[in-house]
């Protein structure tokens, strides 16, 4: 089929390259379908972008590349399948003048395997606007 994205343009995707979202993006319950995009080949971003609706695309990142110590309570989620199965992105939010952040309470869950998944509100103690960049100080600041 035929994707129209935001950042690549028309794109030809396989039926097995979709995600479907069991459980909703907040603020999103009518898109249930993703496909994941690069970037750019040496960023460690990728757009999570919908395949039905050409301006919703997500910048996410996987949270281990913010915070090294990144854990789930494995308790507070459904039966996603074997847990080394998953991928766990976590949406950011960039531009707009302000700092960009990214959101580690409520992260995107995909089963690599079934390509199924969602975003969950979990009882992390992160924040939802966690700081992306850490702030740089110049000399003499």
């Amino acid at each position: 089929m035929i994707v129209e994205t935001r950042f690549h343009g028309p794109l030809t995707v396989r039926p097995e390259e979709i995600i479907t979202l069991d459980y909703e993006i907040l603020g999103f319950p009518d898109q249930r379908h993703f496909i994941l995009l690069p970037h750019r080949s040496d960023s460690p971003f990728l757009y999570f972008q919908s395949t039905t609706e050409v301006s919703l695309s997500f910048v996410v990142i996987d949270p281990l590349l913010v915070m090294a110590d990144y854990r789930l309570p494995l308790d507070e989620l459904p039966d996603l399948g074997n847990p080394s199965l998953w991928a766990i992105l976590c949406l950011c939010s960039i531009g707009n003048g302000t700092p960009a952040t990214v959101n580690l309470r409520s992260p995107v869950i995909i089963n690599r395997q079934t390509r199924r998944g969602g975003q969950f509100v979990l009882s992390l103690p992160y924040s939802h606007q966690h700081p992306l960049f850490k702030e740089v100080t110049h000399a003499g600041s």
